[in-house]
């Protein structure tokens, strides 16, 4: 089962009064419906690949309008065989729909989400969610969530209501749809939130913290490796230089505080500036600062590679 799924069966579990249970379903109907106009009268019918979808719409159908409603399924025929669910409603369609505000008296439909819905957005977002939403695995790499919906009123009422509570979600056409969608992983925790998917926004953070600890150790230890094989390549070169400058010149002939610093190199090959620095003290009697030493081996690299030049 995908992360997806399992946030709206989360969603399901909550317990909603009536009229948020209406909103929750004209957010369905509002991107999932398709009206069949026969002879004999209008027939609603939704397809979905979720069964849990599925049994939500019968439920809010048969609590909110006590109509009948009919449940088909029929396998894919690609080759994983999942079922798509028809779910079919027949009786006093016209009703409902105009008593939901999807279309007026004269069966128009009516773009705008209506104001019977002022202080209902979160149920008719969670409909809407239901019906068209998906969010990515909170393993991979980017972090995104989406609606697909119908027209741009439907996204617009998204971002006016999310707005509200600091969630700044985003509009993109994509083919015939208008997608809204959020990438900000601290916003898609505060929307699984206000959808009341609280189990799985905490499984999401939990995913998350691990993943960033993970990628932190990841580039704390790459970070390591670079400065330890830059760190010996400067060591190497260190002592390339002091046998350049014994061989063509002498260690005898440099000044006292370059002999100190070879002293130093020499009797601890393995040790970084600022090792050699802390044990400065003990090993020549005086101490010299990891800046000080620097300066040592840049002035013993200039004289080593005059001798290189030449």
């Amino acid at each position: 089962m995908s992360f997806t799924n399992d946030v709206k069966k989360d969603i399901l579990t909550y317990e909603y009064n009536d009229e948020e249970l209406k909103a929750e379903l004209y957010g369905i109907l509002k991107l999932k419906l398709e009206l069949i106009i026969r002879f004999d009268g209008i027939s609603a019918e939704i397809k979905t690949a979720s069964l849990n979808i599925s049994r939500r719409l019968i439920y809010l159908v048969k609590k909110i309008y006590k109509i009948n409603i009919e449940l088909k399924a029929k396998a894919r025929a690609n080759l994983d065989h999942n079922n798509i669910y028809y779910v079919t409603i027949n009786d006093s369609v016209q009703d409902m729909l105009i008593d939901l505000q999807l279309v007026d008296e004269y069966f128009n439909y009516i773009d705008e989400v209506p104001s019977i819905y002022d202080g209902y957005e979160s149920s008719v977002i969670r409909g809407f969610f239901l019906a068209k939403g998906s969010i990515n695995e909170p393993s991979k790499a980017r972090y995104h969530l989406e609606i697909s919906c119908k027209s741009d009123s439907e996204v617009d009422f998204i971002i006016n209501a999310l707005n509200k509570i600091d969630i700044n979600g985003k509009k993109a056409n994509r083919r015939n749809n208008v997608i809204f969608y959020i990438k900000k992983v601290e916003q898609i925790v505060d929307f699984l939130k206000y959808l009341n998917a609280f189990n799985t926004m905490f499984e999401f953070e939990d995913s998350r913290i691990k993943r960033d600890m993970i990628n932190t150790v990841n580039r704390c230890m790459n970070c390591d490796i670079a400065n330890s094989i830059k760190s010996q390549k400067s060591i190497e070169k260190q002592f390339d230089d002091i046998k350049i400058i014994d061989k063509y010149l002498g260690l005898a002939t440099l000044s006292p505080r370059l002999l100190e610093a070879i002293m130093l190199r020499t009797e601890n090959p393995d040790a970084s500036l600022s090792e050699l620095s802390m044990m400065s003290e003990e090993v020549i009697g005086r101490f010299i600062s990891k800046s000080g030493l620097s300066h040592c081996f840049h002035d013993i690299a200039d004289i080593a590679n005059s001798f290189r030049n030449n």
